[in-house]
């Protein structure tokens, strides 16, 4: 995944993009988990509090970012006192491949106890699988090495940056079907732009300060937190200089990367046009999850969830 603003269109206008939009409501230290466990079934604010270990006041505050921005409708089902149910939308259904993605990843390089997540089933074909990211267009495979990416229209490190920030907590033990590690990239504005203009090429701290215009406090304690986790790794260059790479860890993060951008362009499009233009061989890239056992295309409806 190399990037390029030659051939792409020269971003020219302003405010926050496709992609800054998408990561700001993916990006809230709750809003994966409620919407993993309204893909589960939650409706009601219950039993969202059952399958959560959050607060009241952060689950309603959640919920209503969430509603706020498309991916939940608040319907009332009972007027007096006035209680609500919350029923994910298309655009908050269409999140389930960066849930299906987010978990695998977890489950092969994060640091869970064993057995924390439960297992997949696919029921197209009966067997327990993993995620495989392939291009619609062809059907082949595909990885951060066989897409080539261009800014489009809307594109742009200044406009790609989410609005929202979060407080990022502490590593810390987590219940089953959390994603802490992922929360290391997703949870924090500047470490989502960071890791992204990693998959991009850049290498050194002062292409960083200087391309994404992060102050430098932020910079370093996001490169050292990547690091941490083990995405990133430090190494120096033949002329005496510090670099920063992407881990084998890391590297498979891309799936997560793509379908979120995907998902993000879908459902925050702007009229100017896309934010990021994904090419892969002669094609447009559409990443679609696919079966490692059957081939098949996963539907989330298809997906069975194994419990002990």
């Amino acid at each position: 995944m190399q990037p390029s603003t030659e051939q792409g269109a020269t971003p020219t206008a302003t405010g926050p993009n496709a992609i800054a939009r998408g990561l700001g409501a993916l990006g809230d230290e709750w809003s994966l988990q409620v919407l993993r466990a309204a893909h589960a079934g939650a409706t009601r604010f219950g039993r969202f509090q059952e399958q959560l270990p959050v607060s009241a006041a952060s689950l309603a505050a959640r919920l209503a970012f969430l509603s706020d921005e498309g991916l939940f409708t608040r319907r009332i089902y009972q007027q007096n006192p006035i209680r609500a149910e919350y029923v994910l939308t298309p655009q908050g259904r269409g999140t389930w491949p960066i849930l299906v993605a987010i978990w695998a990843w977890e489950d092969r390089w994060a640091d869970h106890p064993r057995g924390a997540l439960p297992t997949r089933r696919h029921r197209t074909c009966g067997h327990e699988f993993q995620p495989v990211l392939v291009c619609a267009e062809c059907g082949e495979p595909t990885d951060r090495h066989q897409v080539r990416t261009t800014w489009g229209p809307t594109g742009g490190w200044a406009r790609s940056v989410p609005e929202t920030t979060t407080r990022r907590r502490p590593r810390s033990p987590r219940r089953p079907g959390e994603f802490p590690e992922t929360m290391a990239v997703f949870g924090n504005r500047w470490a989502a732009v960071v890791i992204g203009a990693v998959f991009q090429g850049l290498r050194r701290y002062s292409e960083f300060e200087t391309t994404l215009k992060i102050p430098s406090n932020i910079l370093s304690e996001r490169l050292r937190v990547l690091v941490d986790y083990g995405l990133l790794r430090t190494e120096v260059s033949a002329e005496g200089r510090r670099e920063y790479r992407l881990t084998d860890k890391g590297t498979a993060f891309f799936p997560v990367m793509a379908t979120t951008l995907n998902w993000a362009e879908r459902w925050y499009s702007l009229p100017e046009g896309p934010a990021m233009i994904w090419q892969h061989h002669d094609h447009a890239l559409v990443p679609r999850l696919d079966c490692d056992q059957c081939g098949e295309p996963l539907a989330a409806a298809e997906i069975e969830i194994v419990r002990d």
